[in-house]
């Protein structure tokens, strides 16, 4: 194997295939990148078995086949080569690295030794608008929860009807819906549970890459996502969750006894302040009063914090807590100026969303001591 490429743009494409790259894997090939060069492209795979990326770039090939690089100090010699042309040549175990005077010999791994873990099949594919999927992700990820002794909680349940994306997920401790209206319409519905960690690096680079629809193709086992750019395009794919998603829909109560709309801002500001004192999992306290909101902290040992608002609330008096950082990120992913809370009871979970619709986040609540 033997071709030419631009350094900066290889750089760019390792970069991406870094976060496929595993780390933790006993089988050392799986800390590599495939390297598949031929009829003027250069193809790149990493995987960590469960989620796969996979990148091309443009460049003249003088001689076909195929190499897999460790990724980490492939990446480091390329990055600091001089800013010329790069040669990259392959024997059976070895690979060459030279720029301008630069030369590098590394040790490689065979080509058949790198696990293909998936096709990159897009048939069936359909197109989602980079924008809406982002924003969507971004409200309901945070949510999902990184325990992976209950997997089916580290997913996302992705649901596509006509032209409404939806996405749900929760830890058990707090959950998050949140609809988006997409460009184009699909005439039968998908739904798959996806990773929450996938999810994360297609959004990253949707970001990154700038505009532009994303291709997705949900197989029966697996969700591929492509992402065009000028550069060369890239694929990222994940294996699906299997499992029953938890029925979130009978979480949501139907009628509440309190409905109080607050400054956004300042209730974040608020919150932020008097979490603080709330240390060694204690509560943030919300006590509400007639037009007013009495924010409370109290660590042992520590110290406390109170702060009130003034708020439109005209109910019974009483005092919820929720944990202060998930309300936090709650509030955050609210839109509008203003947030919307609703309560049942002390004991029943809470809910937060902007004055629309399209966008819920339910908190459990904390048993407050005396």
């Amino acid at each position: 194997m033997k071709f030419t490429c631009d350094r900066s743009a290889l750089v760019d494409k390792l970069g991406v295939l870094a976060r496929g790259v595993s780390t933790r894997s006993a089988l050392p090939v799986l800390s590599g990148i495939l390297l598949q060069a031929g009829e003027g492209r250069l193809d790149l795979f990493s995987t960590d078995m469960e989620l796969s990326i996979k990148a091309n770039l443009a460049t003249p090939v003088e001689r076909d086949g195929e190499i897999v690089v460790p990724a980490r100090l492939f990446s480091d010699v390329v990055r600091n080569l001089p800013d010329e042309e790069v040669v990259i040549e392959a024997g059976e175990a070895a690979v060459k690295v030279s720029a301008g005077r630069a030369a590098f010999s590394l040790n490689a791994w065979a080509a058949a030794d790198f696990p293909q873990t998936s096709t990159f099949d897009m048939t069936g594919a359909f197109m989602v608008g980079r924008d809406p999927f982002v924003e969507t992700l971004n409200k309901v990820g945070r949510a999902a929860s990184r325990d992976e002794t209950r997997p089916i909680l580290t997913g996302v349940l992705m649901t596509i009807m006509g032209d409404t994306l939806k996405m749900v997920a929760t830890d058990s401790y707090r959950l998050a819906v949140k609809e988006t209206k997409l460009d184009h319409s699909l005439e039968t519905e998908v739904q798959a549970i996806v990773p929450v960690k996938a999810l994360g690096e297609v959004t990253r680079l949707a970001a990154a890459l700038g505009k532009g629809d994303i291709e997705v193709a949900i197989g029966e086992n697996q969700a591929v996502f492509k992402l065009s750019d000028p550069a060369g395009d890239v694929w990222i794919a994940s294996r699906l969750i299997e499992g029953q998603f938890p029925n979130y829909k009978q979480l949501l109560p139907d009628t509440f006894e309190h409905e109080v709309t607050i400054d956004r801002g300042q209730l974040m500001a608020t919150a932020r302040r008097v979490s603080l004192l709330a240390q060694k999992n204690a509560p943030l306290r919300m006590s509400f009063g007639e037009n007013r909101l009495t924010m409370k902290a109290l660590t042992q040992d520590v110290g406390q914090a109170e702060e009130t608002l003034d708020v439109e609330f005209a109910g019974e008096p009483f005092e919820i807590g929720f944990n202060p950082g998930y309300l936090i990120e709650g509030v955050d992913a609210v839109d509008d100026d203003a947030a919307l809370l609703r309560f049942t009871s002390p004991l029943r979970p809470g809910l937060v969303s902007g004055p629309g619709d399209d966008f819920t986040y339910l908190i459990m609540p904390i048993r407050l001591s005396s």
